[in-house]
Formats: C-alpha cells, structure tokens, sequence
C-alpha cells in the first residue's frame, strides 16, 4: 500500500481508529499502528539529505542518521530509532488507553534505540519457554537488547531506504542463473513507498522492535519498515479492553 504524501487529517485518524477498536484490536496496538503509518506519511513527503536526515512529523522535528550496508548489491539507510508513537504510561496513565505524545520545540535526536517495555527476565536472561528456537540458540544476543527496560517504552524505530544505492534486482528468479539477463532497477525517483509495519511476537509477555533490524528488508524491497515496542504483561491494556 503506498501512502499518500500529505498528512492524513484527524478526522480521518479519529475514524480509523474507532473502526479497528470496534473489531477488537486493542488500543495501544490500534494507535501504534495508525501512527506509524502516520510518521512514515510524513517521511515520505519530504526530501531526505544523507548528511543530517531531518524531517518534521506532526510533534516535532527529529534527526535520523544515515547506516552503510556496506554490500555491492544494498545501498544505505536512513534509520529513525525511538520515536514516541504515543505519551509515556506511567502515572495516571498506566493501565489506560495510549494518548498522543506531548509535541517538542527542539530538535530529537532519533539516532538509538529506546527502552524496551518492562518483562521478565531471569538473571540477566529472557526465559526460554515461550521463545522460538532462533532466540534460544542465541539468547545472549536477544537478551542483551532487553536490559534497558523502563514503563516510558511506546516507541518506534524507521528504516528508510535512500534514492542514492546501486541496488538492483535481477529478473530472474533464480540467483544461480546469470546468463546476462539484463538488472532491474527496482528505485524509484522519490515516488511514494510502501510500508510494512512489524509487530513482534512473545505472546504478550515479552520481545521488542528493537531486535529487528528493518535496514536491509528496507534496502533491498525498497521499502519503508517500521518496527515498535508495546506495553507487555500486565501492564498491556489488551487484556484490559480499550
């Protein structure tokens, strides 16, 4: 789905999220997901310099910065990590539905990762009886991105694909034929990308956006990814309504 470059309109927003409510999605994925279609509305309707990424969203201007992948086939990104989708939790608002976050004069600095949302973790480790296979052969590395942990955790992180990469697609589908069939450029020239926002798993109970690096998905598709941190546990307002 390419979105459109003006910023949609609250009513819309306002719309959308009542209908996604009615079907029983529950509110702080409701309003992540709107608004990360929103922040990447606003991405793609601005020109991006490489040198200092700036772009203004709806609250505030944040800066990105910008990732080599150092591959003859990937060209860089643009990453924005920790970008608030929403208010923090806390206080008064825990346990309550997500409210829009507090619009900022200077600019953010959009260049790490945020805090991942509070969940269990057993001597410095997650435990492994709700994991995948791939996280318990590597559950150092998984659990390293989980220690900083704090209830300030809806964020977001963007990976946005530049227009300056040498990447190219062959046509073919088999990669072990290269009988010169001739590349395709699969590069547009700042036309409207899609998006692809992934939600992670865990069974509510635990995980986080920030184990997944959406730089080459976003390179190579020519895509914008968009993954995000949500509330877990019991501080997850799904298992309280919206």
């Amino acid at each position: 789905m390419a979105l459109p470059r003006c910023m949609w309109p609250n009513y819309v927003w306002r719309a959308v999220m009542a209908c996604l409510l009615h079907r029983g999605l529950g509110a702080s994925l409701t309003l992540c997901v709107l608004a990360c279609l929103l922040q990447a509305a606003h991405v793609l309707s601005q020109k991006l310099d490489d040198a200092d990424p700036l772009v203004t969203t709806n609250f505030g201007k944040i800066r990105g910065v910008k990732k080599e992948l150092n591959n003859e086939i990937l060209g860089p990104v643009i990453q924005f990590l920790g970008v608030p989708y929403a208010a923090p939790p806390t206080g008064e608002h825990r346990f309550q539905p997500p409210e829009p976050p507090s619009p900022w004069s200077d600019t953010r600095n959009a260049t790490q990762f945020a805090p991942v949302c509070p969940q269990n973790i057993i001597d410095g480790r997650l435990p492994e009886v709700m994991l995948p296979v791939w996280f318990t052969n590597n559950l150092d590395v998984v659990s390293s991105y989980v220690q900083d942990q704090s209830e300030d955790c809806l964020y977001l992180n963007i990976y946005v694909p530049t227009e300056d990469g040498p990447l190219t697609k062959k046509q073919t589908d088999d990669l072990g034929d290269n009988d010169g069939a001739e590349d395709e450029d699969i590069r547009d020239s700042g036309g409207p990308k899609p998006v692809m926002v992934y939600i992670h798993g865990g069974s509510y109970m635990e995980g986080t956006g920030n184990l997944y690096d959406g730089s080459v998905l976003a390179s190579y598709g020519n895509v914008i990814v968009i993954t995000v941190n949500y509330r877990l546990g019991v501080l997850d307002t799904v298992f309280f309504g919206p």
